[in-house]
């Protein structure tokens, strides 16, 4: 049977990233090229097929209906051929699991279990991708993942695994520094540093009965590491994952300042898509995370 002819490689390529992140700047990123070439390879594809495959209105990109038939179906044509590759290649023969997982869980509470299940599953090779946010199932090659956040992900199975709690910690000297017994009241003229959002800062001088001025000053550190480092350093208090200090309140390097935690909403949860059966290899990790977690 003679193959109708297709597009170049490059150009299905180019469309797949486009349509999985919905953005000609994260594309281009992502592929190492500008965003002139993307939109290039795109017109000409579109031009190809003699098909629309891209709505672009006031900045907002959304595929067509051809596109995302198109997309379907090269996102599994793609994720078949990577995943062949990864076989015949680097894995040794192994299964391969992908995991997203949350990056400050994964160095202080995944990475010392981990081991534990290598060991436990030699023919298993685990790959783990570092995201907050969980993995958008269908169009990412990720098979299950350990992320923060509300759970509430459509098309998603999930099962909380550690509690999401934030409380406010400082280095051991720095307390002593200062003038005076530290309260909730006084908290808010030291310096403040928080990852998420201010108000978690605001919610959590609410459980204290403590009513945050209008304007709170406090500084956002976008990384839990940074986060915990500006800590542990001395530059002031940091709001942060309660479950995630033992090992550092222990060594001596954190305080817990005060015993109340606040729960802002979200927790870390091992989620996987809920419209495919989970494979033998993630129902391995599963069970491993949920009896590391001491969850039933």
């Amino acid at each position: 049977m003679m193959r109708r002819k297709l597009p170049s490689l490059s150009a299905l390529r180019t469309f797949e990233a486009l349509a999985r992140t919905l953005s000609f700047t994260k594309a281009a990123a992502e592929l190492g090229v500008t965003q002139a070439a993307v939109s290039r390879q795109i017109k000409n594809l579109e031009t190809e097929l003699a098909v629309e495959l891209v709505s672009r209105k006031s900045g907002k990109n959304s595929l067509t209906d051809a596109g995302d038939l198109l997309f379907g179906g090269v996102y599994r044509a793609f994720d078949t051929m990577e995943a062949v590759i990864d076989r015949v290649t680097d894995s040794g023969g192994r299964e391969i699991l992908n995991v997203s997982v949350a990056p400050y869980f994964s160095s202080q509470w995944l990475t010392p279990r981990l081991m534990t299940f290598v060991r436990q599953h030699p023919e298993i090779d685990l790959r783990l991708h570092h995201s907050y946010h969980p993995a958008d199932h269908r169009r990412e090659n990720i098979d299950i993942g350990i992320n923060w956040g509300s759970g509430v992900w459509p098309g998603v199975e999930k099962i909380k695994v550690l509690d999401g709690a934030l409380v406010p910690v400082a280095s051991p000297a720095f307390p002593a520094s200062l003038n005076g017994a530290l309260t909730p009241r006084n908290l808010i003229e030291q310096p403040l540093f928080y990852e998420f959002d201010l108000q978690h800062w605001r919610l959590w001088l609410e459980t204290q009965g403590v009513t945050a001025p209008a304007v709170l000053s406090a500084q956002r550190l976008s990384d839990s590491h940074a986060l915990r480092r500006a800590a542990i350093d001395g530059h002031g208090i940091a709001l942060f994952f309660a479950s995630l200090i033992e090992e550092d309140v222990l060594a001596g390097r954190l305080v817990r300042l005060f015993e109340d935690a606040v729960h802002v909403g979200y927790d870390y949860y091992l989620n996987y898509s809920r419209d495919a059966e989970l494979p033998r290899k993630a129902k391995a990790f599963r069970r491993f995370i949920l009896a590391e977690s001491g969850v039933s």
